[in-house]
């Protein structure tokens, strides 16, 4: 199942950013609810919480960061959304999630995505288009992917292709549990695995025929 992991790690990482996020101020270098947000603008109303970035900017976090050319949202609503070649960078251990997703978060990652929806009231966390994903030798990609940190459920599809080593795995979809470690792939899965190559000969090559004389 580690092949599998790396697809949960990838929005392990965004529930990580954004089961708090949702915040952002006036200034172009603000801190609220634990992120550093810098950008060239941010509006923000405080009456209603809606807030935009209009341009690239980047929000911190302890170890993950995330940057996006532009995003929207509200932070009393918990809502995020976040478009153009949105980045999330983990570089450190994530603390808050089961011992077998945190198994998986202990080596650096990266994430890319064309667009990024996070809700933190519902705990739900999507990324789409061209979605990349990267940790050690373990490689994800598909058109789509989400999780449901309350119930521990990620789902991955449209093209979906996870390389682990020399071992890569390919479907149209995969669902797997990050908390019990349980997935399934389904739909035109494949799985490709190197032979290993055959043992030696011995010295000399095959032996060869022997001669008979009448």
């Amino acid at each position: 199942m580690s092949a599998r992991a790396a697809c949960a790690c990838a929005l392990l990482t965004i529930g990580a950013v954004f089961g708090v996020a949702g915040a952002a101020g006036a200034q172009s270098l603000d801190t609220i609810g634990g992120f550093d947000i810098r950008s060239d603008s941010i509006d923000y109303n405080y009456t209603t919480g809606a807030y935009k970035i209009p341009s690239r900017f980047t929000a911190v976090n302890g170890n993950t960061d995330i940057s996006a050319d532009r995003a929207t949202g509200n932070s009393k609503q918990k809502i995020l959304s976040a478009d153009g070649n949105v980045i999330v960078h983990q570089n450190g251990p994530l603390q808050n999630h089961g011992a077998q997703a945190q198994k998986f978060t202990q080596v650096p990652s990266t994430l890319t995505c064309d667009h990024l929806d996070a809700d933190g009231s519902a705990k739900t966390y999507t990324a789409t288009g061209n979605v990349h994903f990267i940790q050690g030798q373990r490689e994800a990609t598909g058109d789509r992917g989400t999780l449901n940190d309350a119930t521990n459920q990620l789902h991955m599809d449209g093209h979906v292709t996870i390389k682990d080593g020399d071992q890569t795995l390919s479907a149209d979809a995969v669902d797997y549990n990050t908390e019990t470690g349980m997935g399934t792939a389904t739909g035109n899965v494949t799985v490709l695995s190197p032979v290993p190559p055959p043992p030696p000969g011995p010295p000399g090559g095959p032996p060869k025929p022997k001669k008979h004389h009448p």
